[in-house]
């Protein structure tokens, strides 16, 4: 028999038994709860919409994401029927559907447009399944998607692919030029089934038609351009080689870097066909091999049309040479011959592959240029030619014979908008040339004759200028507007002409650069600087920025950076003191260029500048993009203060969000002390002008510069 001591420990036992499967109870019952608490966590906040549908497609589940994405609270679409949430154009096939799901124990998708709470509509995709149990009635589990943003994209997507196919042909490359995608009209075009084509480099088309120099030049004009058009002889898959007018394309992506190429192409061999047999029907003059008047007639149909369509100038010149009938009479017809045939060949050489030269008979010839950029372009080339024609012919009958030649001009579209016109005009202004006495030109108007005939004559004079060294340099001191302190200078090139004195930049700046002696008048200016501006600091002066203008014909060049490394080495004036200033205008005519130009600049720490903003076409918001340094406002935004109030507005708002953007801000032509108060008002940075100093000798500024570090500035 078990004693009580026996009994109460065996109860003591059991109890503490119990205690322990209590705690592990209570565990289980805690571990349990935080799984409830985790699984609901993840269902109400799922990134789908999770719905449980009675078998009347009555709403009796919904979770949070579910609600937020019908945009109603849970409560509203608790027992509310899912059909009155179905546009309008899905609900025969919405019944459908869930009637065959009701039938059909299977999982199934559908998309269809759903309603939102405030009627606004979105693509949604349902995922349906049917949960069946003995007790309780069916129910449909649903997962709610909104493919909205994907049905747009796949729409997108799909119009760009039909455009790729609907293009003519078209071929995709990555950056090593390995095809990554061709349109059928491509395949059918090389031959190359799309196995056969994917995955190789571009270079399977290649024929031995071009040398490596032209693909070199064409890639480099990519990847520098973003672009390149031109005539390439391809090779089919047979062999047969064609030509096409290829254009490719850069894709580059948000850091500037070219991920892609695109290429499409025009099959001009029919054209090729075509223009041969032009050759072939009379179209060229025997005995010079020049076009005659029919093709001239043609092409220049189509040349108006063309700078018609690109709003662009051509000129026309109609040329008869002097004293042509002495050498017929003198030396036979067969030497007059070969005279027109030396003629032809000289003029023929001087001229750019655009422009035609076509013989109209006897001496008469005619010139025409296409795309000019400047009317005096016209006037140039007939100066050229006169020239050319003047020297003396070698014949076989005499190896001295001497002519000249008179031209006439017209231009489009200020003397005319068709053939017809622009011929009888430039054979008006052929008279006029010959009644001036002959080996001149003329054109149709005798204000453009006039006017040419003064800009040449200064080309002509700059040029020699800068043969006999007469530009000099001044230098404009640069002032920190609030101390008053000078911390820069601009240089300035002046002419010192021996007939019109000293002749200010505006004066002769324009027509260097169109005639592109502004590329060594450029050089020039940059070197005499950076080596006075070293005499400076060598003496002892305190440093100061150098601002140099550089011309948008200089900074296109792709060798500015090479040219400024090279005088910064051969001068020993320091980088950092360096600032190029270039023109508004001069960095948006090619802004992927100018970022590249630019910022080799800047790994040379060169300081960069950007000149007479507001003339120009950019916005600051565009300029964020360029490692500038300082934003100079236009001088013509600063002559009317305190008197134009819009001029006033434009100036502030340029201080205020250049320097947003990190800009300093410099203001040029600045005259009177209330456009200097103004400015100072505003925050602007520093200024130049008249008030202070007008442009100084290399002397007269040092000692300027001497005496502010010795006894101060003169501030206005």
């Amino acid at each position: 028999m078990i004693s009580n001591e026996e009994l109460l420990q065996d109860l003591q036992v059991h109890q503490i038994e119990l205690e322990m499967q209590n705690e592990e109870l209570r565990a289980a019952h805690s571990a349990l709860e935080e799984s409830r608490t985790r699984y609901l966590s993840l269902y109400e906040f799922a990134p789908v919409g999770y719905l449980t549908l009675s078998r009347e497609a009555l709403i009796i589940e919904i979770n949070l994401t579910g609600a937020n994405l019908l945009g109603m609270e849970r409560h509203q679409l608790i027992n509310h029927r899912f059909s009155t949430l179905v546009a309008s154009k899905d609900g025969d096939r919405w019944h459908l559907f869930f009637q065959h799901l009701l039938n059909n124990n299977n999982e199934h998708d559908f998309e269809l447009e759903l309603y939102r709470g405030d009627q606004s509509k979105f693509d949604a995709q349902l995922n349906c399944r049917l949960n069946t149990d003995t007790n309780q009635s069916p129910t449909i589990g649903v997962t709610l998607t909104d493919i909205t943003q994907r049905k747009r994209i796949e729409l997108v997507l799909h119009i760009i692919s039909s455009a790729f196919e609907a293009h003519g042909p078209m071929v995709i490359c990555n950056a090593d030029k390995i095809i990554l995608q061709a349109n059928k009209s491509f395949i059918d075009a090389t031959g190359y089934a799309p196995e056969e084509i994917i995955g190789q480099h571009i270079r399977i088309l290649k024929s031995n038609y071009h040398d490596e120099a032209f693909y070199t030049d064409l890639w480099q004009t990519v990847n520098q351009t973003g672009t390149w058009q031109g005539e390439v002889w391809d090779k089919h898959k047979s062999g047969e080689v064609n030509p096409k007018l290829l254009t490719i394309s850069a894709v580059k992506n948000s850091t500037n870097v070219t991920t892609h190429y695109v290429g499409s192409f025009i099959d001009i061999a029919d054209q090729k066909l075509a223009e041969e047999k032009i050759k072939h029907l009379a179209f060229y003059d025997s005995l010079t091999q020049l076009p005659n008047r029919c093709l001239l007639q043609e092409r220049l149909k189509y040349s108006i049309d063309m700078a018609q369509r690109e709003n662009k100038p051509l000129a026309l010149l109609m040329l008869d040479l002097d004293r042509f009938k002495a050498v017929n009479d003198s030396l036979g017809h067969m030497a007059g011959d070969e005279l027109l045939q030396q003629v032809a060949a000289r003029m023929t050489a001087r001229l750019r592959n655009v422009d035609m030269v076509s013989r109209l008979g006897g001496d008469e010839f005619i010139v025409l240029l296409d795309d000019i950029a400047h009317p005096d372009d016209a006037a140039r080339v007939a100066e050229e030619i006169i020239s050319d024609l003047s020297k003396s012919f070698n014949l076989t009958q005499s190896d001295d014979v001497r002519i000249g030649a008179s031209i006439g001009i017209s231009l489009y579209p200020q003397h005319g908008c068709s053939p017809e016109t622009l011929l009888d005009h430039a054979d008006a202004a052929l008279y006029q040339a010959k009644d001036q006495g002959r080996g001149c030109f003329s054109y149709f108007s005798e204000v453009l004759t006039r006017a040419a005939q003064e800009r040449i004559a200064l080309e002509v004079r700059l040029c020699r200028a800068i043969e006999q060294e007469e530009l000099r340099m001044l230098y404009q001191p640069q002032i920190d507007i609030n101390s008053g302190q000078i911390i820069g200078a601009e240089a300035l090139v002046y002419w010192q002409d021996p007939m019109d004195g000293l002749i200010p930049p505006l004066g002769f700046i324009a027509i260097a650069e169109e005639s592109h002696l502004i590329v060594k008048i450029g050089e020039w200016v940059l070197r005499e600087t950076c080596t006075q501006a070293k005499q400076w600091l060598d003496s002892g002066l305190i440093p100061i920025n150098m601002a140099v203008n550089v011309s948008p014909h200089q900074f296109r060049r792709s060798d500015i950076s090479a040219l400024v490394a090279k005088v910064l080495a051969e001068t020993g004036f320091p980088a950092g003191q360096l600032e190029l200033e270039i023109t508004e205008s001069g960095l948006m005519e090619n802004s992927d260029l100018a970022l590249d130009i630019l910022n080799n600049l800047r790994h040379q720490g060169i300081r960069l500048a950007i000149d007479d903003f507001g003339k120009g076409y950019s916005s600051l918001a565009r300029l964020k993009y360029f490692p500038v340094d300082v934003l100079k406002i236009d001088k013509s935004f600063i002559e009317k203060i305190p008197f134009n109030k819009d001029d006033m507005e434009i100036a502030s708002t340029i201080v205020a969000m250049a320097h947003n953007l990190g800009f300093k801000v410099l203001a040029e032509g600045v005259e009177t002390k209330e456009q200097l108060d103004f400015l100072r008002e505003k925050g602007c940075d520093a200024y130049q002008g008249y008030i202070k100093n007008r442009p100084l000798s290399a002397q007269d500024f040092a000692e300027l510069l001497a005496k502010e570090q010795t006894f101060g500035n003169t501030e206005p």
